[in-house]
């Protein structure tokens, strides 16, 4: 029998869900809580989900909002309310961002339109930082660019820095929140990338293959090294869900990469995902690698590398941070992929929390900053290994003394 297509006709489901929940917590648990961590304004989204009926009205609403504070913003500056500007226009930036990622369809002229108001309100976020971040593109393969933005810490000197990873559903500008920024405020400086198939990729037709997301990371390393800001000798990457799998990809191979963070768990087959998860994420990545046929789509991840195999390869560093109920890998996927990893490992294990993490964002985000600068300075013994179950009402620093 020929198999259906993308699961489609499930597409009630989600919107009957959508029709009995105030947010998007019933199709994600916990998604509220990272929304808030990541500059997201409680105003910002009730406004989106008091609009929202189903899936396809998802997209307009953000734009709508998005527009709402782009005039805001854009009135602010012309008043000389440049503070309050940069940040109606971050807010406007990554609503822009929402908006456009809802619609996993090359050339769509709203996807487009929604692209340029991302860059175009995310490029003011920049202006008005006083130099402390800059964008830059960069060739990883012949004709095709990966992109990047730099956040520098404070203060003179080369410093830690960190490469970001975002995952399938964010692009670079989600992460790290300029105006809690949990590493610039360490000392380290923080650069957060699309790679193949993400944000300012896709919008280039630039999409994920077998093996160039880790030319993507190398070519932004590459260019890191060059500037006065950065110890080249202390750099960290940290993953965000399917970035918690490109990651070790990367660092696998990336030998200057020192210390590794995987947040949000995506280190199990693909079979969870693709197969047992909402129709959606297929949907997105299979847009991220270029394809539309569901059988060509399927060959194509059967040719993806094994994580447990590339773990052997990573000798650095790595914490990997879940839930104990993440959706979309279980805790056996994260005993195998740990049984693999070649070099000092760290497991923190949140009970009853799903893939999101936003229940515990405001816990988690820090602490994760915390273990980088800690693994980056003063390194791990090669025989370190830790678990950590974190119980429910409990906080990971209350396991994290003696």
């Amino acid at each position: 029998m020929t198999k259906q297509q993308l699961r489609s006709d499930q597409g009630w489901i989600f919107d009957n869900f959508l029709m009995l929940s105030d947010n998007e917590d019933v199709l994600h648990p916990g998604i509220m809580g990272a929304r808030l961590e990541r500059g997201y304004k409680m105003q910002d989204l009730q406004s989106v989900y008091g609009k929202v009926t189903g899936r396809r009205s998802f997209p307009k609403a953000w734009a709508k909002r998005a527009e709402v504070l782009e005039h805001m913003a854009t009135e602010a500056e012309k008043g000389g309310r440049n503070i309050t500007a940069r940040q109606l226009f971050h807010r406007a930036a990554i609503c822009f961002g929402r908006a456009q990622h809802m619609i996993p369809v090359h050339s769509d002229p709203s996807k487009e339109a929604w692209f340029s108001g991302l860059y175009r309100c995310f490029s003011k976020v920049i202006d008005y930082s006083d130099g402390t971040m800059i964008k830059k593109s960069l060739e990883f393969a012949p004709g095709q660019e990966t992109h990047c933005i730099f956040h520098k810490a404070p203060g003179e000197g080369p410093k830690p820095t960190v490469l970001f990873l975002p995952g399938m559903d964010q692009v670079k500008e989600d992460v790290p929140n300029p105006y809690n920024n949990d590493y610039t405020i360490r000392g380290m400086n923080i650069c957060s990338m699309d790679g193949p198939g993400q944000g300012e990729c896709n919008a280039n037709a630039v999409w994920q293959t077998k093996d160039n997301y880790p030319s993507a990371a190398s070519a932004v390393i590459d260019w890191l090294l060059t500037l006065p800001e950065v110890d080249k000798d202390r750099i960290g990457l940290l993953g965000f869900s399917m970035g918690s799998r490109w990651g070790v990809q990367v660092a696998a191979k990336d030998k200057r990469i020192k210390a590794v963070c995987g947040q949000m768990a995506n280190v199990g087959t693909f079979d969870m995902i693709f197969e047992q998860a909402q129709p959606n994420f297929k949907r997105i990545f299979m847009y991220m690698a270029g394809y539309s046929d569901e059988t060509e789509f399927d060959k194509f991840i059967e040719r993806m590398d094994y994580l447990p195999d590339v773990a052997k390869s990573l000798k650095v560093p790595h914490l990997l941070v879940a839930g104990d109920m993440d959706e979309l890998c279980a805790p056996n996927d994260i005993k195998k992929f740990r049984e693999n990893l070649g070099g000092p490992s760290e497991l923190w294990l949140y009970e009853g929390v799903f893939h999101p993490m936003g229940e515990v964002a405001g816990e988690i985000y820090p602490a994760i900053a915390d273990w980088l600068m800690t693994s980056l300075t003063e390194g791990r013994a090669d025989d370190y290994e830790r678990t950590i179950y974190v119980e429910e009402n409990t906080t990971i620093a209350d396991y994290q003394h003696g």
